[in-house]
């Protein structure tokens, strides 16, 4: 191979190498759509690699060129990874005691464009998440501010970002206090949960009680209610993409 041709390959492969890293916004969008996801599920419990692969493919033309290269089992154990850190108990122990403000225990942002953005939540004396009008006028007083976020996040994952701190900051409140933040007496939810709590449950009838279960047919009856909940769990994962696609919407 002559020097010529080598130099060439030499320089195509540079330039592939730099258009891999060209866009670091854009892994950072990812990995900020990841987090808020993982951060969904109650108390952060641990996802298998089924509901990451489904994820991945839900979410497969929102990923990064680099990353949609990568092999599938490399892609899922980065998001195991990035699961498994936000899972350590120190996790809010790496905010630096510089930062004043109580930020939320599971937030994934630490630099300092986003502080005043808590101080803001902070300092909202309401019992009843921050409104997406709330959050742009906000962000409207304070153009600076407003230009950093939406040259790092869109504007559903910066609303929805924003609105789950501040779900954070009222269930935080709410621990000291020792009352949940909306359980005014005279409000609809509450009287509504009263009256539920006030039903008499009703005792659910299963068929297979009356069934012998060392038989065939209470087998074959367990084996065909399970195929029905398998069902309904993969109709589950397939319908979830739409109903967010749905509230994004409706922001």
């Amino acid at each position: 191979m002559s020097k010529s041709v080598e130099q060439t390959l030499e320089g195509e492969d540079n330039n592939n190498s730099r258009g891999s890293e060209s866009n670091p916004n854009q892994s950072q969008e990812w990995e900020t759509m990841a987090r808020l996801w993982l951060s969904a599920f109650p108390g952060v419990k641990a996802v298998s690699g089924t509901e990451v692969e489904s994820w991945i493919d839900s979410n497969y033309s929102s990923l990064p060129s680099d990353l949609q290269s990568m092999p599938r089992s490399d892609l899922v154990n980065r998001l195991l990874s990035i699961q498994n850190y936000m899972r350590l108990p120190d996790h809010s122990q790496q905010v630096p005691e510089t930062n004043q403000v109580d930020v939320p225990h599971a937030r994934f942002q630490r630099t300092d464009q986003w502080l005043p953005v808590y101080s803001w939540l902070e300092s909202l004396d309401k019992d009843e998440v921050v409104k997406s009008k709330d959050i742009s006028d906000w962000l409207a007083e304070n153009p600076g501010i407003r230009e950093q976020l939406f040259s790092r996040h869109s504007r559903y994952h910066l609303m929805h970002y924003i609105k789950k701190c501040h779900v954070k900051i009222l269930k935080r409140r709410e621990r000291k206090k020792g009352v949940q933040p909306t359980d005014n007496p005279g409000s609809p939810k509450v009287q509504k949960n009263v009256e539920v709590k006030e039903l008499t449950p009703v005792p659910m009838f299963n068929p297979l009680n009356n069934i012998p279960k060392d038989s065939e047919l209470y087998v074959a009856k367990r084996n065909e209610a399970l195929q029905k909940y398998e069902i309904l769990l993969e109709l589950e994962k397939k319908l979830s993409p739409h109903f967010s696609k749905r509230e994004a919407v409706n922001h």
